[in-house]
Order: structure tokens, then sequence, then C-alpha cells
């Protein structure tokens, strides 16, 4: 709330500034993930013919909240050295960063919920009384957003190579998440209690219970994933108000 005025603007000139850098400008917010969806789609439904009843919903159900996640989690890990420019001007909080970076991307992804939807009912999808449960799973997906962003923003001042190192990390956490597979064909029982703790691959699991499957979401799970993330973000805040000044002498250096 203190800095109310300067996110307003800040967040209006960074998604000008983003659409300004394309030809297609606010298109792509729109155009990355169906490109992503459609190379999935193709390799695994018609290539090695993988796919099976659905699976274009069932790709987009993963591949949207993953790739929200990568995104923000991406962009945040610099957000603190590339606000060198206004750190050295003015007393700023340094967390203002990687959560203009989270804001910024939200404001984004609500345009392309919104389009996921309309397209869910073009498509033939049935609309299901469980989707009143979407916002839910959003909002805890947003947690661990700011969670992730939080922690990759505090770290990598210190550890600037990290930022060669987190796309690695991210790609790992793809192909652990059960965007293009169920894990309940390919993990075995024994296991999938294991796999189930990636809370990106219990987020997406829970979206495609309430989209495709008509079922409620893993309340449980949906409020451990919360917990964790919320008691993150707080350790983070911390963090950041205590080293705020280490910072500040990290981006000048």
């Amino acid at each position: 709330m203190h800095y109310r005025d300067l996110v307003s603007v800040k967040l209006w000139f960074n998604l000008k500034s983003e659409a300004n850098k394309t030809y297609l400008g606010y298109l792509w917010w729109l155009l990355e993930p169906i490109l992503h969806v459609a190379v999935f789609f193709l390799v695994f439904e018609k290539l090695l013919q993988r796919g099976g009843e659905n699976f274009l919903i069932f790709l987009l159900c993963g591949n949207i909240p993953y790739l929200w996640f990568s995104k923000t989690v991406s962009n945040a890990s610099n957000s603190v050295l590339n606000g060198r420019g206004l750190i050295t001007q003015v007393p700023i909080a340094k967390v203002f960063f990687p959560m203009m970076v989270v804001l910024t991307d939200l404001v984004k992804q609500m345009f392309v919920f919104i389009f996921f939807f309309l397209f869910l009912i073009l498509y033939g999808q049935a609309a299901q009384s469980t989707w009143i449960y979407v916002p839910a799973i959003i909002l805890v997906e947003l947690l661990v957003i700011v969670a992730f962003a939080m922690l990759s923003a505090a770290i990598t001042p210190f550890v600037p190579d990290l930022r060669h190192i987190i796309p690695t990390g991210l790609m790992l956490v793809m192909f652990g998440s059960g965007i293009f597979y169920s894990y309940k064909d390919v993990v075995s029982a024994e296991y999938q209690s294991w796999f189930m703790m990636n809370p990106m691959a219990n987020l997406i699991e829970n979206f495609r219970r309430v989209i495709i499957d008509g079922i409620p979401p893993d309340w449980f799970s949906l409020a451990i994933i919360a917990l964790v993330s919320g008691l993150v973000i707080g350790l983070m805040l911390m963090l950041f108000q205590r080293l705020d000044t280490t910072y500040a002498k990290l981006v000048v250096q």
C-alpha cells in the first residue's frame, strides 16, 4: 500500500513495454501457451500416438499453470539486480521488485485463463459445476509462485550464476509435474505420494480434477501447499527486510 502509486505506474509501463517489444504485442500473452501446447500435442498425439481421450484439454490443464509458474520464477530471479537504477535513486524495499514481476505476470495470466475457458466452451467441453473451484486453485498457485519468486530473487544477488541454473531446475519441474502424462500411468503406486509432493504436480492434478473429471479438488493437499507457501513468504519477507541494505550494496558492485 505504501508503494501503490509506484506499483500502478510501473505495472502499466511493464505491460506496455513488453507489448511494444514485439510485432504482435499483447497477442503474445496468448500465443506463447498456444505454441507450447501445440508442440506437445504434435509430438505426443500425432507422432508418438500416445495422447488418448481429451488429450488437448489434458495438455492445456497442465501447460497453462506450469508456464505461469515457470515464467514468473525465471523473470523474478534477476529482478533485484535489474532494479539497480531505482535502488540507487530512492530508498525502496527490495521485495518490491520480485513482487512487481509477480503482479505483471498475474495480469497477463488472467487473460490466458479467460481465453482458456472460452476455448473449452467453444471446443465442446461440457461445463462442470466444479469449475467454480478453479479460482481457489489459482489462488494457491499464486502463493506458490510468490514463494518461489521471492526465494529466487533473494538468492540470485548473492549467487549470480544461479540465473543459469534456474532454467534447468524449471525444466526438471516440468518433466516431474505430469504436464504431458498422467502420473498414475507412469509412476509406480509406491512412489505416487512422493510425486505429488511436487506442488506443481499437485496443482496440475487438481486443475484436471475440477475441469476434466468434474470432481472437487483435494482440499487437504491444497491447504498444505498454501500453508507451506505462506510460511516461505513470511520468511522471505523477513529476509528481505533484514538484508535490505546488503542488497543495495550488491546491486551497485
